[in-house]
Order: structure tokens, then C-alpha cells, then sequence
């Protein structure tokens, strides 16, 4: 072979080798994944229950994406040292501040009760606390059931509201988690009001006269309704019923009461309205009333109440309200004419 056809081969041989190696380099780095920027943050390794202490057992600080980490998650042992979580922490789960105490404060819900007063728990089932829907912070009208008791002066069973728009404290309904990672639901067994001392001893009496329930109410009806009992006698008589109509009113109502603007509005609706039902009052029938005088008769026409004037709109016009005197009329032949009176008698008869 000729030298300078085994040069050129030598050439073509490199360049295809040195071609070769870059293109296996972008497919390398076409291939790797962007390195991630990453966080230290602490994650439970275990349950962690409500109140309970932490421990460096119970959490390992653990490298996250930092796009992944939740706000207020906790990165420094200084910040979790000395703290208890004031709900329940799963394991996996990321150590916010929010879950968490203060520093040396211990979980007391007795202190969220308000100055003057008093905290008050009852005994409730499915049934008497709405199925298990009651939170903390819902509103509850308090009613009573009470049987038949002769002994105590009861002849007829009844029912009663006997308290209104009572805040619910706390619940101890809990929410756990089975195996496979599922939220399992209890219902409550017992419910915390807020009353006032008056409204507890209420509640305690109730308690041993009757079976008490809680009927929710919105949480922005301040409404007192009707308190009056119900007996037999008014559960017998005729059945009440609500329609879409009547709910739909009942929230407009409440929206109107809560819109000053909406309130003037329907005000000066009904204004308005009580006009037109005067105006139309003119277009009926005038009132026509004959007032007899000893010597004459009047006819007057009253309209709305008010009287008509000669002209007016929709009466008919009279000219003069006083009809004119009878003329008088000639004597009758016939009739025997009255003696003249003396001269010095008391009355003047044909004075008018």
C-alpha cells in the first residue's frame, strides 16, 4: 500500500475515533440526573402521642429535598429539645413547629377555659351528638327528654330546649390509623361545653331527670328560638313541614340581617309597596254619606278616607255639597192652616 493512502487511513481512523468518544460523552451526560439540593430536617421514627416527651430516640435528622420540605419543619436539635407535641405524630412524618409546644409547657386544655366560666362534659352516644359531626368550636342547643314520672309529678312525657347557642369544647373523638395507613374514626363518648355556672347545675339536673341531646346549630346563628315544651298533645296535632322555599327564605333572612345595605333596601321595597296599595285605593268607588239638617240636607262624598272636593279625581262632581231647601209649596185647599201664633210667644217657629 502507498504511504499516502496509509496516511490518509490513519486519519479517517482517528477522526471516527475521536467522534466516537464525543458522542459517548453527551449521551453520559445527557443521561445523569441534575444533582438535587437537599436539607437536613428531623422525621419521627416512631408514634409520638400527644403530650409526650421527645427524645433523640424518637426522631433522626434525615437529608430532604429542599423542595420537598415543609414549612416549619425543624432542622436543629436546639429547636426540639425540652418540647411535647400537642397532636399526634405518626412515624415518616416530618417534626413541625406548629405540632409542637413551647418549651417546658405541658399540654393543659383547662386553660382555654374563658375567666367566669365553666367547663362541663356529658355523656353522649351516636344519637344524642349528631352522628359523631360535633368539633370543638361548634355551636349546640342542649335539649331534654323527660318520661313519664308520677312519683316526681309528671303525668305525660315531654321534650324541651332548655339551653341555646352553647359552644362545644372538646370532643374526645379520636382519629387513628391502621396498618395499612387507613384513618379509623370513633365516635365520641363524651362531650365538653362551655357554661356558665348556672347553665352547669341545668345541665346536671337534667342529667338525672331526663336524657339530654345536642342538636348543632351554624356557627352564625345567634337566633333564640322557641323554648316551649312539646307533649303528646302537640306531637298529635297536625304534622309541620319544611320545603326549599322555607330554607331559602330562612337564609335570605339571614343574609338580610347581616347586610345593613340589603336590610334598607327591602324597607324601602316595602314602602314603596304601601304607596301603591293607596294609589290604587283612589281608583275605587267614592263613599257618599246624606247628613240631614232640620231645615236642609247635605250630601257629602269621602274618598280614602279623606273628603272629596267638587272636581276631584274620580268623583263625581255635586257642584254644591248642601242640596238646596225644598221650595215651599203652596198651601193646600184641603188642608186646615194653623192659627197665627201671638205676638209675645217664646219661640220663633219659622226661624231656620
Amino acid at each position: 500500500m502507498r504511504p499516502k493512502s496509509l496516511v490518509l487511513l490513519a486519519l479517517a481512523l482517528g477522526c471516527g475515533l475521536i467522534a466516537s468518544i464525543g458522542i459517548s460523552q453527551v449521551l453520559d451526560s445527557s443521561g445523569k440526573a441534575a444533582p438535587v439540593e437537599t436539607a437536613p430536617i428531623y422525621v419521627a421514627l416512631q408514634n409520638v402521642n400527644v403530650g409526650d416527651p421527645i427524645t433523640d430516640a424518637m426522631v433522626s435528622l434525615e437529608e430532604w429535598p429542599k423542595d420537598k420540605v415543609p414549612v416549619g419543619a425543624i432542622a436543629k436539635w436546639e429547636d426540639l429539645e425540652e418540647r411535647r407535641p400537642r397532636t399526634n405524630i405518626y412515624q415518616g412524618e416530618p417534626i413541625l413547629d406548629t405540632k409542637l409546644l413551647a418549651k417546658g409547657q405541658v399540654n393543659d386544655p383547662i386553660q382555654g377555659v374563658p375567666s367566669g366560666m365553666r367547663l362541663k362534659t356529658i355523656s353522649v352516644d351516636a344519637r344524642k351528638s349528631a352522628a359523631g359531626l360535633l368539633s370543638p368550636g361548634d355551636r349546640v342547643d342542649v335539649q331534654i327528654y323527660v318520661r313519664r314520672n308520677e312519683q316526681e309529678g309528671i303525668t305525660t312525657p315531654f321534650t324541651k330546649i332548655f339551653l341555646q347557642n352553647i359552644r362545644v369544647y372538646a370532643v374526645d373523638q379520636t382519629v387513628d390509623k391502621t396498618i395499612d395507613g387507613a384513618e379509623a374514626r370513633n365516635v365520641a363518648k363524651t362531650v365538653s361545653l362551655i357554661v356558665t355556672p348556672l347553665q352547669a347545675n341545668r345541665i346536671t339536673l337534667a342529667e338525672n331527670l331526663g336524657e339530654i341531646s345536642l342538636i348543632p346549630r351554624n356557627p352564625d346563628d345567634e337566633a333564640v328560638v322557641d323554648d316551649s315544651e312539646q307533649d303528646i298533645e302537640a306531637l298529635l296535632n297536625p304534622s309541620t313541614a319544611n320545603s326549599r322555599e322555607k330554607e331559602q327564605l330562612a337564609k335570605q333572612k339571614n343574609d338580610e340581617s347581616s347586610n345593613p345595605m340589603e336590610s334598607l333596601k327591602a324597607f324601602m321595597q316595602a314602602a314603596m309597596d304601601r304607596n301603591s296599595g293607596q294609589a290604587d285605593a283612589t281608583t275605587a268607588a267614592p263613599f257618599e254619606m246624606v247628613i240631614v239638617y232640620p231645615t236642609e240636607v247635605d250630601r257629602v262624598q269621602f274618598l280614602g278616607g279623606k273628603q272629596v272636593h267638587p272636581g276631584a279625581a274620580g268623583a263625581t262632581s255635586m257642584g254644591s255639597f248642601a242640596s238646596p231647601p225644598p221650595a215651599a209649596s203652596a198651601p193646600d185647599a184641603d188642608q186646615p192652616v194653623a192659627a197665627p201664633l201671638p205676638p209675645d210667644f217664646p219661640i220663633d217657629l219659622q226661624a231656620k
